[in-house]
């Protein structure tokens, strides 16, 4: 089975893949059906991490790892992306391919929450919606990015929105992820590692943030979101994980 028809909540159908389909929230027969395909006995929880660049997801989540697996829970944390030497029609930002590798940038994001076995978690530090997010951040240049050219990145920032809808939301924030960001760039800048556009100044990374947080809207159909602030400490991921583990009882 390569490819199936779903019904969606709002009556249309859609068709995804057999492993797309299980994060959705389906019936139980269907699922049932699709875990004997796949030679599958259960359906990862998905934990989609989100918040600004230079807030601490990584921390976060490679913390949140450690402890599931310290429990003995299979745990898959894809890294995929796609990074402007891919292709050298994206080395340099051009009307013609931005917006293409910007939707090749979310199509890997999806692709993260798609890719797994037999876990019991799947767990992402960056969410689709982040796209979205950067577009609406004034003075933020990303490039030459037509109207259409964003109405088509959209397509592919929405496409998993019944996955993600039905899936553990954490959105992080942090008083001190200015100085994060700004670190962590100067440090990738002196030990010459090439990054998709500009250290930002801080006016601009403060406007992101300020997007960030005021379109967390776009996640009103997330039944397990939750918004947590944390520090550059040893302890905020505990209280993450917990609320995570909460939250994900509601799979059961």
């Amino acid at each position: 089975m390569t490819k199936l028809k779903i019904k969606l909540g709002d009556e249309t159908w859609k068709i995804v893949s057999p492993r797309a389909a299980l994060l959705m929230n389906i019936n139980q027969s269907t699922r049932e059906e699709l875990l004997k395909e796949l030679h599958m006995c259960k359906t990862p929880k998905l934990i989609i991490i989100d918040g600004v660049d230079g807030v601490g997801k990584t921390t976060i989540v490679e913390n949140i790892i450690k402890k599931l697996e310290s429990k003995g829970d299979k745990v898959v944390y894809n890294k995929f992306k796609r990074r402007r030497s891919d292709n050298g029609n994206f080395k340099t930002p051009t009307k013609e391919y931005e917006w293409i590798f910007r939707k090749e940038v979310v199509q890997e994001i999806n692709r993260r929450m798609i890719t797994y076995n037999d876990e019991d978690w799947i767990i992402i530090d960056k969410s689709p919606y982040s796209e979205y997010f950067y577009q609406r951040v004034k003075g933020f240049d990303r490039g030459f990015i037509t109207p259409y050219g964003n109405h088509l990145m959209e397509q592919e920032i929405f496409n998993f929105k019944e996955i993600i809808d039905n899936a553990i939301v954490i959105f992080l924030e942090n008083d001190e992820c200015w100085s994060n960001y700004y670190n962590r760039e100067t440090r990738k800048g002196n030990e010459g590692h090439h990054t998709s556009y500009q250290t930002l100044n801080e006016k601009v990374y403060l406007s992101m943030v300020k997007s960030f947080k005021e379109n967390q809207h776009i996640y009103e159909n997330t039944k397990r979101y939750r918004n947590i602030k944390i520090k550059n400490d040893s302890e905020s991921w505990k209280r993450v994980y917990k609320i995570i583990k909460q939250l994900a009882q509601e799979y059961e």
